[in-house]
């Protein structure tokens, strides 16, 4: 249970390095038109948080009405191992987002990590209020995709898999738009 804490908290910390060492410009740029820029991965981390919320609430309230109490260390289901898997960074193969899940607009780095962290922050409560419950025997259906069905113990080492994949893209977003800045520079 404290790895999915720490990896919540790390996702935190990492973001917000993110946004404390980019120039405001960088951090809305995207490095070449396929890809997408770190405000842009850090909007989508907001939008999948928001949508994972009252999927993961639900199942909350259900368990408790059910009483699930726990009873031994919760483990994750072979379809939440998979994706997990599938998600870590580095990216070996790309899918495209839905949608409902694509950043519709730009936001300044303040804004984009108040809005994620204000996520973090009820995932962190919504997760600690699993300690009581058993997270292994809740299921949830995936807000990607109605077909894919996972325990709220594998929702959220998902939840934090994803977020270490789009960090990672968003440091890498930086760091080619870095490189191309002093590649102009050392030819001019």
């Amino acid at each position: 249970m404290e790895a999915v804490e720490q990896e919540l908290e790390d996702a935190s910390r990492r973001a917000r390095k993110l946004v404390d060492s980019t120039e405001a410009r960088l951090f809305t740029v995207r490095p070449n038109p396929r890809s997408w820029s770190a405000a842009e991965c850090l909007s989508h981390l907001s939008i999948s948080s928001e949508q994972f919320l009252p999927v993961l609430r639900k199942a909350i309230e259900d368990a408790r009405a059910k009483g699930l109490r726990s009873g031994s260390m919760p483990k994750m289901d072979l379809m939440g191992r998979v994706l997990r898997w599938f998600l870590e960074p580095p990216i070996h193969s790309r899918v495209k987002t839905s949608a409902p899940f694509v950043p519709r607009s730009v936001r300044a780095k303040s804004e984009a990590l108040a809005e994620f962290t204000s996520f973090q922050q009820q995932l962190r409560a919504l997760f600690n209020e699993t300690r009581e419950l058993d997270p292994a025997k809740m299921r949830v259906v995936s807000p990607f995709d109605k077909r894919i069905k996972y325990n709220v113990y594998s929702a959220f080492r998902i939840i934090t898999a994803h977020q270490r994949r789009h960090l990672w893209q968003a440091e890498q977003a930086i760091a080619e738009l870095r490189r191309g800045a002093r590649a102009v520079a050392s030819t001019s």
